[in-house]
């Protein structure tokens, strides 16, 4: 799907690339649409240097909307680039991040496509803290995970595969599951972690250790 920018940020990102100029920036900025028209994201930075490939901007925030059309997740980054249009940005500085009932921080975060990709994630949601060595996060507020542990309660979770639903708060494990709890050590072929039922249920268990 096609994306496009606001055109008067446009026109001031390819006057910074052209002249390699440092200017501050009070407001908002630069904001990114989709082909409908909706908000994918908006990016307000203080400083912003135009280069040969693009632009970087310093001390970063940027506000991500979800498929509703409000804000599901605010990324903060001390530095990022991004190519001359605005329509592709990446940071591999630390990233801290909050949404509603929950926060995170990575190693690095790059917009792809119409979401996020996420290196070396650790998020934390009420009792449930969990680290993934990737993730994506998606506009329906989906977030898959790979190579992820995760712990809740007196569970510890390690897997391959997962997805956390950020509105409903609720951990699916899908692939390659090995849990820890009340003295059992198991392998299962899924399970679910729902946060505000603070129920935690394993599917198709083979005890390994008790």
């Amino acid at each position: 799907m096609c994306r496009k920018t606001v055109l008067t940020a446009l026109a001031f990102l390819v006057a910074l690339a052209g002249l390699g100029e440092r200017v501050r920036v009070e407001e908002p900025w630069l904001v990114a649409y989709d082909a409908e028209g909706h908000p994918l994201w908006e990016l307000l930075a203080t400083e912003v240097e135009g280069t040969s490939t693009g632009w970087t901007a310093v001390e970063v925030t940027v506000r991500v909307f979800g498929a509703d059309g409000e804000v599901a997740i605010e990324v903060h980054v001390a530095k990022l680039q991004t190519d001359p249009k605005g329509s592709r940005w990446s940071s591999a500085a630390p990233v801290e991040g909050e949404g509603a009932d929950f926060r995170f921080y990575a190693e690095g975060v790059r917009w792809e496509g119409e979401g996020l990709r996420i290196e070396g994630l650790r998020f934390e949601s009420g009792e449930l803290a969990l680290t993934a060595q990737v993730a994506t996060w998606s506009r329906d507020g989906s977030w898959h995970l790979m190579g992820a542990v995760a712990s809740y309660g007196e569970w510890e979770l390690e897997f391959s595969r997962g997805v956390y639903h950020q509105d409903e708060e609720v951990l699916e494990i899908t692939e390659g599951l090995v849990a820890r709890g009340w003295g059992w050590r198991v392998r299962a072929e899924g399970a679910k972690i729902d946060i505000p039922t603070k129920r935690v249920t394993l599917q198709e268990v083979e005890v390994v250790e008790a």
